[in-house]
């Protein structure tokens, strides 16, 4: 699986005195004023970010029908989704790999200037997610879903959990990397030389899954070429802050 990573290069580090800095300084420890060879601390920050193609695609199905008997209504939804699962049989797609997400029956709230007005009709709605593990398989299945007489209400590209966390540890090392290559420049043209981590400060900033959601109304399949989902992305940022020694004479 072919994966990209890159750092983004978030230089929060200075050199100047501490009481013109934000959040990244150079500053003595362990003294109230800085020696000659007095220790120092250089911080950073430091975004790593990863990518790979998904591995997993979540489509968002339901079928709909509305009526003036909410038995009726019932009934049209039971055979509905009788029918959606057996156009998801025929597409290769086991029973396990779908669940129920919604499933409700309601009459619409009646507008106060239409009160002597017919009323309105009931409203069912089963939705269904299907989950894929192979997701060359998605365009498929949507034409599958759709030509059952299905909506289809979203498709998202994703990442399973072990892919995940695989990528996510790609992005922590890169933004790592970064931070130690940002600290030694620095120390470098501070006449300092890094010789440890002191703390991390880490979080993910982003997951990044492709989505793609249905136009509200709209029941058609996506073409093949909407669902050209791309890769998923993972990013991280940490806060690392280096010690740092002078290494003048």
């Amino acid at each position: 699986m072919h994966r990209k990573r890159f750092a983004t290069l978030i230089v929060l580090a200075s050199l100047v005195a501490m009481a013109l800095v934000g959040v990244a300084v150079v500053s003595p420890t362990g003294a109230n004023a800085p020696t000659e060879r007095g220790d120092s601390t250089i911080t950073v920050s430091a975004t790593g970010e990863a990518s790979a193609p998904p591995d997993r695609a979540l489509v968002r199905v339901a079928v709909t029908a509305t009526g003036d008997d909410a038995g009726a209504v019932r009934e049209d939804i039971a055979a509905d989704a009788d029918a959606l699962r057996e156009a998801l049989a025929d597409a290769g797609v086991a029973e396990g790999a779908y669940e129920t997400t919604e499933y409700r029956i309601a009459e619409p709230r009646r507008p106060p200037e239409r009160r002597d007005g017919p009323a309105p009709a009931y409203r069912g709605v089963h939705g269904f997610e299907v989950t894929l593990s192979d997701p060359d398989r998605t365009g498929a299945v949507v034409d599958a879903v759709v030509d059952a007489g299905a909506e289809i209400e979203g498709v998202e590209f994703t990442l399973s959990d072990a892919e995940r966390n695989e990528l996510r540890g790609e992005a922590i090392e890169v933004a790592m990397a970064d931070a130690r290559s940002q600290a030694e420049t620095i120390a470098r043209n501070g006449d300092l030389r890094v010789t440890g981590v002191r703390r991390v400060d880490a979080s993910q900033r982003r997951f990044s899954p492709v989505r793609y959601d249905a136009e509200a109304g709209d029941a058609a399949a996506p073409s093949e070429s909407a669902l050209d989902g791309g890769d998923v992305s993972v990013t991280y940022e940490v806060t690392v802050g280096h010690n740092a020694t002078s290494v003048s004479p």
